[in-house]
């Protein structure tokens, strides 16, 4: 990675994601709003685009266990409930001050993040339709050479979806998500609907079809509308992370560099961040995948080992889209974690398994 450019960042949790890339290397200016108490917890190497505000916003994440008691309830399962009294992060309120930086810089990457502060958030009409705008010409200002991603999160708001469709999604290079909001995207883009439940520990064959079909349906958007809109950008790469494995979806040729590397970095950010260790014991993990996966759901699919020789599978194929079935070239590689036995920290996770996946391929 260059470490003379600069990455951008804008939204809720890119604090978060401007962290991890100030750690492997990167320089880093963040548009956000931040207290004067709360600026020195970030490395002051990282310049910030955003205004001094009194007060900080407040976010609150409730973290259970699998078997832990609220009153009569067992949780089934280990997750985590946010509650959030932010009333910045939904407006963007650093967009403007971000747009001027713009002028002055050229990124090598700009990251779009924080979005799902939008969700179910009540604005006057018309309001969210022009700060997504806002974003959507600073995500067309860049030049060719300056990559684009956008960081998806939990969105339940069909409407602010379809305007993520329209306003955000063909004008980035990259999406980064979770499996919950893979299969999210992929129902919204093919079904005009959301999903209401998905599968904590999806098939890696499942996981990768639904990532062909969501990169299937954002290409043909593409070419559907490239003629008509200049800036549209084709998406050239999808990263895919999960409890048990880092999924990392390239078209061969393209920008993005070392996608095997990608993806083991992910896979092994995730576990010292949620075991808070930087050492691996190998007593207090687990491998959640076999030693065997299909590469698809799909009858007859080629399937992958992972072992010694393999610990990190790739391959190329062929993905068609297209009224006229056209062929393009992708690389897929697969990574599996090492799940800690006992979860040390888990908020904040996703953002440095994206952000430290990202820094590896630029």
């Amino acid at each position: 990675m260059d470490k003379e450019r600069i990455n951008w960042y804008m939204g809720g949790n890119a604090p978060l994601m401007a962290v991890r890339f100030f750690m492997e290397g990167a320089q880093v200016l963040l548009g956000a709003h931040m207290s004067r108490k709360l600026r020195p917890l970030l490395p002051k190497e990282i310049r910030l685009a955003g205004d001094e505000i009194p007060n900080d916003d407040i976010h609150l994440i409730l973290e259970y266990k699998a078997g832990d008691k609220w009153g009569p309830y067992v949780a089934p399962r280990a997750n985590r409930y946010i509650l959030h009294n932010d009333r910045n992060n939904p407006h963007l309120r650093a967009v403007e001050q971000l747009t001027d930086a713009l002028k002055m810089y050229q990124p090598q990457l700009l990251v779009v993040s924080g979005l799902q502060m939008m969700d179910m958030f009540t604005f006057k009409s018309g309001e969210r339709e022009a700060r997504l705008q806002q974003v959507q010409r600073q995500l067309t200002s860049q030049p060719q050479g300056t990559l684009n991603h956008f960081e998806m999160a939990s969105y339940v708001e069909l409407q602010l979806l379809q305007q993520l469709r329209h306003f955000v999604l063909p004008y980035v290079d990259s999406l980064g998500m979770n499996e919950q909001e893979l299969s999210n995207l992929q129902q919204v883009l093919a079904h005009g609907r959301t999903t209401l439940a998905t599968d904590w520990n999806p098939r890696i064959a499942h996981t990768l079809d639904q990532m062909r079909q969501v990169f299937i349906s954002l290409l043909e958007d593409y070419e559907d509308r490239s003629s008509s809109d200049a800036k549209r950008r084709s998406i050239s790469r999808i990263h895919v992370h999960t409890l048990a494995y880092q999924a990392i979806l390239t078209t061969a040729g393209s920008k993005w560099k070392n996608t095997r590397a990608a993806a083991a970095k992910a896979a092994l950010t995730a576990h010292r961040y949620v075991c808070k260790s930087q050492f691996i014991n190998p007593e207090a993990v687990l491998q959640v995948l076999d030693d065997s996966f299909a590469t698809s759901a799909q009858a007859d699919a080629p399937r992958m080992r992972i072992g010694a020789a393999s610990p990190v599978p790739c391959w190329r194929e062929y993905i068609q889209y297209g009224r006229h079935r056209q062929r393009l070239e992708v690389e897929i590689c697969v990574a599996p974690v090492l799940v800690c036995r006992e979860a040390r920290k888990t908020a904040g996770a996703d953002d440095n398994i994206s952000a430290s996946g990202l820094a590896a391929q630029l």
